[in-house]
């Protein structure tokens, strides 16, 4: 038999069949399902009052970031929006001693709600004076043969 997803609805109703006095064997042949599944609904409605155990807390992964790190983290995208997730993933491990993988970290700060769009916008707006200063600068110190641009596009 393959895995699927079977619904609660009828797993109950499964259940309810039993309790009426259908034989196991022709509910597994009506449902398409294992003996197996049948009794271990029973059990979980025996033991939990439900055919759909509770979730258990150990079965999920363990957060890498607690929530002081995360504070400082959205604290330091909301004042660094530009940098990129290498970056902060080095800052992190610098400041709380901590390695996240970048997948972990993107996910940390996508489940927060932000995003690449806002994260681009916040810098696009950052400090528009010193952005200037910086022109200045470059026009001063610098020929146009001595610069390279390079587009992050693919």
């Amino acid at each position: 038999m393959v895995y699927r997803s079977i619904s609660k609805d009828l797993k109950d109703c499964a259940l309810w069949l039993i309790s009426h006095g259908y034989a196991p064997e022709d509910i597994c042949n009506l449902f398409d399902i294992s003996k197996r599944s049948l009794d271990r609904w029973r059990q979980n409605d025996r033991i939990h009052r439900s055919v759909i155990p509770p979730p258990n807390p150990m079965h999920c992964c363990p957060r890498i970031l607690n929530p002081d790190m995360t504070h400082n983290l959205y604290t330091l995208l909301e004042e660094a929006p530009e940098m990129y997730l290498y970056e902060i993933q080095e800052w992190i491990a610098l400041t709380h001693e901590v390695h996240i993988f970048r997948t972990a970290l993107h996910q940390s700060i996508r489940n927060a709600g932000i995003t690449y769009k806002l994260l681009q916008r916040a810098a696009a707006e950052h400090d528009e004076d010193f952005r200037q200063e910086w022109k200045q600068d470059a026009n001063i110190h610098f020929s146009a043969s001595q610069m390279i641009f390079v587009d992050e596009t693919t």
